[in-house]
C-alpha cells in the first residue's frame, strides 16, 4: 500500500467577524491617506465618486463569484484550488503565484507609506538621502522604519493566526470609530460650494478620462476582500461557511462606501482644487487647513498608521497562505508547506514573504504608483481566471455543493469575466500611455513572473514526484 504524503493544516482559529475584519481593514487600509490628491486632480470630487462607484460595483460581483468558490473549496491559498480544479496544474500555479507576488508587492507597498506616515508624525525622521527611485529620494531613516515595520510584521504573523487575527480586530474597530468622526465633521462643517467644478476635464473637455482614472485604480484599493478565501481553511468550528463567504461581499459593501463619504467630505471641508495643493499627506492636510489645527491633522495621520497596519496584516496573512498552499501541493519545495509545531502558523512561508517584501522596500516612493499598477496586472489575471471558472464548474458540476450561489447565477458571473477583462486592459495600457519608455509597472510585473519560473524550476523533481491524485488531496482536502 502506497504511503500518503502527509497534508499539512493550519489552526482554525478565524470567526466571521474576523474575516470580515482582516478584508474590510485591506479593503479601506491607507490608500486614502495617500492617494486621494491623486484621485481629485485627476478626476474632480464627483468624477472620482463616480469611478470609485463604478469600480466598486464591478469589485462587488468579483466578490460574488469569489463567495461560491470560496464555499465549494475552503482551503488556504483559495484561488490555487479553484484555479486546479478547472483549469490543472499550470494555470493553478500561475494565478497562485501571481497573487503572491502581488501580495507581497504590496507589503513592500504599505512598508514604504509606513515611512511617509513616520515622516509626517516626526519630520525631519527620514534622513540622509541615500539614491533615488522615479525622481523619488530613498532616505536612510525612512528606509531603516520601512524595513523595521517588514520584521516587526513578520514576528507577529509568525506567532500565528489568533494573536494576528484578534490584533486585527482591535485595531479596525479604532480605524473604523476614528474615520467616522472627520468625515462627518467635514460634511457637517463643510459647503456644497466647494465641490465645483464637480469633474476635472481633459483638453478636450470631456470628463471620461479622469472618471476611468479613478475606477481604473479601484481593484488595488478595494481588492482586499480576497483575503479571506486565504485564510477560509481556518475558519473556526462553529462559523458557518455561507456567513464566512460573505464576508467577502460585505466588506467591498463597506468599503465603497468610505471611499466615496472621504472624497465627499474632503471635498467639501475646503476647495478641492486647492486641497490638492497643499502639502504632505492630502488628507490629513485637508482637514487641518479647514479647522486650523496640526493636532487634528496628526490625529488623522495617525488614524492612518492604524490603517496602514490593518492592511499590512491580512494582506502579509495572505501572502504567506498562498506560499504555503502551493508549497503543500509540491508546485513550489515543499519546505514551504511547514507548519510551526508551537504557533500553528506557515513558518518558513511567513519568513520568505517578510525577506521579499522587505526587498522591495529598497524602492522608496518611487516604487507607490508602479506597484499599484502592476498590482491591478496581477489581480485582474486572477481575477479573470476565477470569474470564469465560476461559468465552468456551473457546466462541469452543475450538482457540487455551494454553500452560496452567485445571485444571477450565469449572466452575474458572465459581468464578472467582463468587468476583469476590462480591469486588465486599462492596467495593462495606463502604464504605457503614461510612460516615455519601458514602465516600470511592466518590469514589476515581468519580474514576478520570472520569480515564480524560478521556483517552480527547482520544483520540478518534487512536482513530478506526486500523482494527480495525491494532489488533488493535498490541494483541495479530498481523497
Amino acid at each position: 500500500m502506497t504511503k500518503l504524503i502527509p497534508r499539512p493544516q493550519l489552526r482554525k482559529a478565524v470567526s466571521a467577524r474576523q474575516f470580515f475584519m482582516l478584508a474590510y481593514g485591506t479593503v479601506v487600509g491607507v490608500g486614502w491617506l495617500v492617494y486621494p490628491g491623486v484621485w481629485l486632480s485627476t478626476s474632480g470630487p464627483l468624477g472620482a465618486i463616480a469611478g470609485f462607484a463604478g469600480g466598486g460595483v464591478i469589485m462587488l460581483v468579483i466578490a460574488l463569484c469569489y463567495a461560491e468558490m470560496a464555499g465549494m473549496f475552503p482551503v488556504s491559498g483559495g484561488e490555487v484550488a479553484y484555479t486546479y480544479e478547472v483549469y490543472g496544474l499550470r494555470l493553478s500555479f500561475l494565478c497562485g503565484w501571481l497573487l503572491a507576488f502581488e501580495y507581497i508587492a504590496v507589503t513592500s507597498w504599505e512598508a514604504i507609506s509606513l515611512a511617509l506616515i513616520a515622516d509626517a508624525l516626526f519630520p525631519g525622521v527620514s534622513g540622509p538621502e541615500l539614491y533615488s527611485v522615479g525622481g523619488h529620494p530613498v532616505r536612510l531613516g525612512s528606509l531603516l522604519i520601512a524595513l523595521g515595520g517588514m520584521v516587526l510584521m513578520t514576528a507577529l504573523i509568525y506567532r500565528g493566526m489568533k494573536l494576528a487575527a484578534r490584533f486585527q480586530e482591535v485595531l479596525t474597530a479604532v480605524f473604523i470609530a476614528s474615520c467616522a468622526v472627520f468625515i462627518i465633521a467635514g460634511i457637517a462643517f463643510g459647503a456644497a460650494a466647494n465641490l465645483e467644478p464637480l469633474f476635472h476635464r481633459d483638453q478636450v473637455g470631456s470628463v471620461w478620462p479622469g472618471i476611468l482614472a479613478a475606477l481604473m485604480t479601484a481593484p488595488f484599493f478595494m481588492a482586499g476582500f480576497d483575503t479571506i478565501p486565504q485564510v477560509m481553511e481556518e475558519k473556526s468550528p462553529g462559523t458557518p461557511m455561507r456567513r464566512a463567504a460573505l464576508m467577502m461581499v460585505a466588506s467591498i459593501a463597506a468599503g465603497g462606501t468610505f471611499y466615496c463619504l472621504l472624497i465627499l467630505s474632503m471635498s467639501m471641508a475646503t476647495p478641492w482644487q486647492e486641497a490638492v495643493r497643499l502639502e504632505g499627506l492630502t488628507t490629513a492636510a485637508t482637514y487641518e487647513s479647514r479647522f486650523d489645527s496640526p493636532l487634528i491633522g496628526r490625529i488623522i495621520v495617525f488614524t492612518g498608521l492604524l490603517g496602514l497596519i490593518t492592511t499590512l496584516n491580512p494582506i502579509f496573512i495572505a501572502a504567506s497562505r498562498l506560499v504555503f498552499a502551493l508549497g503543500r501541493a509540491r508546485m513550489i519545495p515543499a519546505g514551504f508547506a511547514a507548519v510551526h509545531p508551537v504557533f500553528g502558523s506557515p513558518g518558513r512561508a511567513v519568513l520568505l514573504v517578510g525577506l521579499i517584501g522587505a526587498l522591495g522596500s529598497f524602492l522608496g516612493r518611487g516604487g507607490l504608483s508602479p506597484i499599484v499598477g502592476m498590482a491591478v496586472m496581477c489581480l485582474a489575471t486572477v481575477f479573470f481566471f476565477v470569474c470564469l471558472g465560476v461559468l465552468i464548474l456551473r457546466v462541469k458540476r452543475p450538482g457540487a455543493p455551494r454553500p452560496f450561489r452567485v445571485p444571477g447565477g450565469v449572466f452575474t458571473a458572465g459581468l464578472g469575466v467582463a468587468g476583469t477583462l476590462f480591469f486588465l486592459a486599462v492596467a495593462v495600457y495606463e502604464p504605457y500611455a503614461n510612460s516615455d519608455g519601458f514602465p516600470l509597472e511592466w518590469t514589476l510585473f515581468i519580474g514576478g513572473v520570472l520569480l515564480g519560473l524560478f521556483f517552480w524550476l527547482i520544483a520540478g523533481r518534487v512536482r513530478t514526484g506526486v500523482t494527480e491524485k495525491d494532489r488533488r488531496r493535498l490541494i483541495l482536502g479530498e481523497d
